[in-house]
């Protein structure tokens, strides 16, 4: 048995690249503020979250050049340890800029486990959108119908986590999003032509002759939707008044 569903999360690009460049411009600030003394700092940082040999070895030779221009302080003029200061100060600053620039370094490795992690959230997330859609519908049924709620078969905005309405939906869309083999779609909306609706997952088990063990795996997507033009055949041979 397979569901398909889709994603409740959507990509923000730009919010992306805006952070990106914040981040940028932060760490350019450090070589920038101490006046190249602390040049070292953002490449240690990009040589812990990049894991790459070369950015130690940058950070290395800013701390060098560091303590060489401590060391010069005291034997040379002053003017020549500031101009010294400055020099690196100002390449320190533009070399953060381009190492820090938004796309740089390619994508960090993904692992296995925060595969796993991502996996689980997206479900817990869909989980919890069916909870809230299900709930919707029980409140405030005009508009979950509205929102087209369990009609993954209609033009819509609102995902609602999977949820498909089994009795509205046509024979392709059981097929597709429910997993259902095309026989055991059709015996579905034979049923709810024959009898109107499905009020239960022990109704629909019933009426379309499918084993309770087959649908209790899909219970979570299962959406039991009200007729939207009539009540269903059974209940008009009791109230609906006869026609002239």
């Amino acid at each position: 048995m397979s569901v398909q569903w889709g994603t409740g999360r959507r990509a923000a690009p730009a919010r992306r690249g805006a952070s990106g460049r914040v981040r940028q411009v932060a760490w350019a600030l450090v070589p920038l503020l101490s006046l190249g003394l602390f040049a070292f700092v953002p490449f240690v940082r990009l040589a812990l979250a990049r894991r790459r040999a070369r950015y130690w070895a940058v950070a290395g030779a800013y701390l060098a050049v560091d303590a060489a221009i401590l060391l010069l302080s005291d034997s040379v003029s002053n003017g020549l340890v500031g101009g010294l200061a400055l020099l690196l100060c100002g390449f320190a600053t533009v070399h953060t800029l381009v190492a820090f620039r938004p796309g740089a370094g390619g994508p960090a490795p993904v692992t296995s486990a925060d595969t796993n992690r991502e996996a689980r959230a997206d479900a817990e997330e869909r989980m919890r959108l069916r909870r809230e859609a299900r709930k919707l519908c029980q409140d405030n049924p005009v508009l979950a119908q509205e929102l087209k709620i369990g009609r993954p078969d209609l033009s819509r905005d609102y995902y609602d986590g999977g949820l498909v309405d089994v009795y509205h939906v046509p024979a392709v869309v059981l097929a597709s999003r429910l997993g259902l083999a095309p026989a055991e779609a059709t015996a579905v909306t034979a049923a709810r032509d024959q009898i109107g609706r499905f009020s239960s997952i022990d109704e629909l088990s019933a009426y379309a002759n499918l084993s309770p063990d087959r649908l209790d795996g899909l219970r979570d997507w299962l959406l039991f939707g009200l007729p939207a033009g009539r009540p269903p055949r059974r209940w008009c041979r009791r109230a609906c008044p006869p026609a002239p």
